[in-house]
């Protein structure tokens, strides 16, 4: 008996480890919400307060705008108030955080590391995809980028663009000045500047994407892209204040995530992707062509081995930044996603 008792004993014991395991198991495992099918997030109801976020204008940012329109970070943060908008530039999204009246935005390698160069404390947050683009000219315009040198002719989208300083890098190759066409960029948004070129107001337009190859089907002729230029796409990502990482480390985490799920779901369903971007323009474009872009050369979703030590050696290189990044951690929010390509 004295044995059975002791048995007894060992067994309650071991019941009760168990079950206590089960308790603290259970009760740490993270809560998922479906935000799309195929699509889940964990759930952080902790997490309070109004936050601002920003893109650029089409299918370049990708993870960005699909993210916005499925709500994914709204239901990852159910009790936190996300707002979203349309910002241009990587320097027109720079400005509103230095302003307060942004939180997260987008950014392209050129804008970024000049700013960082210039003492803006940011960091590349999550790299989301990878674009071509094309400078576009009308059928009887200019024949390559040089003959824009001494010229009136206006191209766009304007300085200090991911645009700007691949022509840079194109006139340096070429043995020009790589200063020489600063006083030919015209600040314009894709969807005016593709106006104004196919109106004959504007003499070239660097369109990145879908907006390259709508220009393409309107009878445009292309003479230069980011491949020509760099060998391969150009990275887009999300970005913020160093600042505003660590003062909301929660939810800077939860966002990259979310970017990276999303990736990963864009490439999985083309289809469901392209008629959440047609519903990011209002309609305006179709599912359909959307489809057709995300699955062309000019545009893939990707999260890692963005090349940013690449771009930077590159601007260092034009004298558009001092120092040339040397170490992930001083590019990089989370390094552990970047890539052996960094």
């Amino acid at each position: 008996m004295k044995i059975i008792k002791q048995l007894n004993r060992k067994t309650v014991l071991r019941l009760g480890q168990a079950f206590l395991m089960f308790f603290v198991a259970s009760s740490s495992m993270a809560k998922t919400v479906e935000v799309t099918e195929g699509l889940t997030v964990e759930v952080h109801e902790d997490v309070k307060g109004t936050y601002k976020f920003a893109h650029g204008f089409g299918l370049i940012y990708g993870p960005m705008p699909v993210a916005r329109y499925l709500g994914a970070v709204e239901k990852m943060f159910p009790n936190a108030n996300i707002q979203w908008q349309n910002i241009f530039t990587t320097s027109q999204q720079r400005d509103a955080m230095l302003s307060g009246s942004l939180h997260f935005g987008s950014c392209t390698p050129g804008p970024f590391f000049q700013a960082l160069d210039k003492g803006v404390d940011w960091k590349w947050l999550q790299t989301t995809s990878g674009f071509d683009g094309y400078l576009m000219v009308r059928k009887d315009g200019p024949a390559k980028v040089e003959n824009f040198i001494g010229t009136s002719m206006k191209m766009s989208p304007g300085p200090n663009t991911a645009q700007y300083f691949a022509i840079q890098e194109y006139l340096k190759k070429a043995g020009k000045d790589v200063h020489a066409l600063d006083k030919n960029w015209a600040n314009l948004p894709h969807p005016d500047a593709m106006q104004a070129l196919i109106a004959g107001q504007l003499d070239g337009h660097f369109a990145t994407s879908d907006f390259a190859l709508r220009l393409e089907a309107e009878g445009m002729k292309k003479i230069a892209s980011f491949i020509d230029i760099y060998g391969g796409l150009y990275p887009v990502g999300a970005c913020a204040f160093t600042k505003t990482i660590k003062e909301h480390r929660q939810l800077a985490q939860g966002y990259a995530d979310i970017l990276r799920k999303v990736a990963d779901w864009m490439n999985a369903n083309p289809a469901k992707a392209a008629q959440v971007m047609s519903q990011s323009t209002g309609g305006k474009e179709s599912a359909k062509n959307f489809e057709k872009y995300l699955q062309s050369s000019v545009y893939k979703s990707f999260t890692k081995d963005a090349n940013l030590q690449a771009y930077g050696k590159s601007l260092h290189e034009l004298g558009a930044i001092k120092r040339a990044p040397t170490n992930v951690n001083d590019v990089y929010a989370f390094p552990e996603y970047a890539g052996e390509k960094w």
